[in-house]
């Protein structure tokens, strides 16, 4: 039986310094964690309690 891993990494939609995220920037983030060979599963809206409140999940996974 395959054990599945789970990796949840949390983006602002707008950084301080960064600005606003847009499409290339989500590709690189999306192709790094393609790299190291976790597959892209879900995107969940999220907030955080401090600044970052405008936030969302990305959900990778890894079959092992």
């Amino acid at each position: 039986m395959k054990k599945r891993e789970y990796k949840v990494v949390q983006v602002k939609k707008r950084g301080f310094f960064s600005g606003p995220l847009d499409a290339p920037k989500l590709e690189k983030i999306l192709n790094e964690h393609a790299a190291q060979g976790w597959i892209f599963d879900k995107v969940l809206s999220s907030e955080t309690l401090f600044l970052e409140k405008d936030t969302f999940l990305l959900v990778f996974y890894k079959d092992e």
